[in-house]
């Protein structure tokens, strides 16, 4: 075994656990471990910014809940990410906006008669039509409107992670303020919007159908007893706001941020750079390599838990789940496995492409359907490379990119950037 690979207990209160078997035994488990707002959040450590992202970012989100609160919650919002549900966002909101929008910069093209575009804000307006529609926001047919939404998701989600950046007093600080005008400017009009749509309901004016389902349309009619309280609306929605946007958007960019480098040395592969089926296995891959964008997460130890590795968890221990290094095990990925490679085998365990990108278990992530798809052959975000891809789609060689400033010396592993900018050209023809 690769000692980089190896499950090791440090000097510190916490184990860290980047085996890829011990991390899925643990995942697996319902009993083993449980999510907790407060050591995501790094109250131990910092007590006054950790309880400003446990009270106002994450505690009051199924996300960081468990037992019968999470799973009638995830019950409840498993619909939105249906196969048919997406497939209609796919088709209706996201394809058509970024074609709308890659137009738009077409025919902004420099007097060179070269198109730029940052491809990060690209990627952020084009995903900010699908969560709108999947948190239930309206009035978000104008670019004004899109463009403010898209200045607060970046200090939104910074905030909900800011143990893991530098500078955690004043990213908390920002993240208060969009939260607030989140809040004014978005979600309690939206909710006030929802719940006379509500009332429309009941009397009879309106039927279900007429309003498309979300999570303010089910805030609304308080589906769930969590959502009686606009506050914690306003955490729900936000937190699905800041991770389909913010996740989706950089999973893209990393993608043909590989390609670069993929293409140079595999030139004969440029023949399948339309391909779907090679642009979600290159997707896939990307995700076992640098998703969640960050090293690792933390869960607490329930009971005493023997990993497969040996390596023994004791009872209320800190864990850090460390998902970047698990998904790098040899023993699993092949010899290879720290490297990009779209042609990389599906493993002999049958171990999907993406690994534990997507976590595993009663928390793993609610967004795979949405970016894996439901049919196997990927969903918009796979239509979005490929319409990338067409475009000719470079790194801008004048304007290099610039990426999110965190505490290295709370990771083992190399910065896994979140880009704010990347600036690209698009060098073919419409």
């Amino acid at each position: 075994m690769n000692e980089t690979m190896e499950t090791v207990t440090t000097g510190c209160p916490y184990t860290s656990v980047n085996r890829f078997e011990d991390v899925a035994t643990l995942m697996r488990s319902k009993t083993a471990i449980a999510h907790r707002p407060e050591l995501f959040a790094g109250v131990a450590a910092d007590p006054v910014n950790g309880e400003i992202n446990v009270r106002e970012f994450l505690q009051a989100s199924f996300m960081f809940t468990e037992g019968e609160s999470h799973r009638a919650r995830r019950k409840l919002l498993n619909p939105l990410v249906r196969a048919d549900a997406l497939s209609g966002i796919r088709e209706d909101v996201i394809l058509p906006e970024a074609q709308r929008l890659l137009a738009e910069h077409r025919s902004a093209a420099g007097p060179d008669g070269v198109c730029r575009m940052d491809l990060v804000e690209y990627l952020e307006r084009v995903f900010l039509h699908f969560t709108a529609r999947l948190v239930g926001l309206v009035d978000m047919e104008s670019n004004e409107r899109i463009e403010r939404m898209r200045s607060l998701a970046g200090p939104i989600a910074a905030g909900m992670s800011s143990a893991y950046l530098d500078d955690r007093t004043a990213v908390n600080t920002r993240a208060l303020a969009a939260k607030r005008c989140y809040t004014e400017e978005f979600v309690l009009p939206s909710l006030a919007w929802h719940r006379d749509m509500r009332a429309r309901i009941e009397v009879g004016e309106l039927s279900e159908s007429d309003v498309p389902n979300s999570l303010l349309k089910m805030a609304a009619a308080v589906e769930h007893p969590m959502w009686a309280e606009d506050a914690n609306v306003v955490v729900e929605s936000a937190l699905l706001f800041a991770a389909s946007v913010g996740t989706s958007t950089q999973s893209i960019v990393h993608t043909l941020v590989f390609f670069e480098d993929w293409f140079a040395l595999h030139p004969e592969d440029l023949t399948d750079a339309t391909d779907p089926t090679f642009l979600l296995n290159a997707l896939c891959e990307t995700i076992r390599l640098r998703a969640p964008f960050s090293p690792y997460t933390t869960r607490l130890s329930l009971e005493e838990t023997e990993l497969p590795g040996g390596t023994v968890c004791p009872a209320g221990e800190e864990l850090h789940i460390e998902w970047v290094r698990a998904n790098r095990d040899a023993e699993i990925f092949g010899p290879d496995a720290h490297y990009f490679n779209p042609r990389r085998p599906t493993p002999a365990t049958g171990t999907p492409r993406y690994g534990l990108g997507f976590g595993m278990g009663t928390h793993q992530c609610y967004g795979l359907r949405v970016v894996v798809g439901n049919d196997g052959k990927g969903g918009a975000h796979v239509e979005l490379l490929r319409m990338l891809m067409a475009a000719g789609i470079k790194p801008d060689p004048d304007n290099p990119p610039t990426s999110l400033r965190k505490d290295m010396s709370k990771f083992t592993i190399e910065d896994i950037p979140r880009y704010l900018t990347y600036p690209v050209v698009l060098t073919a023809g419409a």
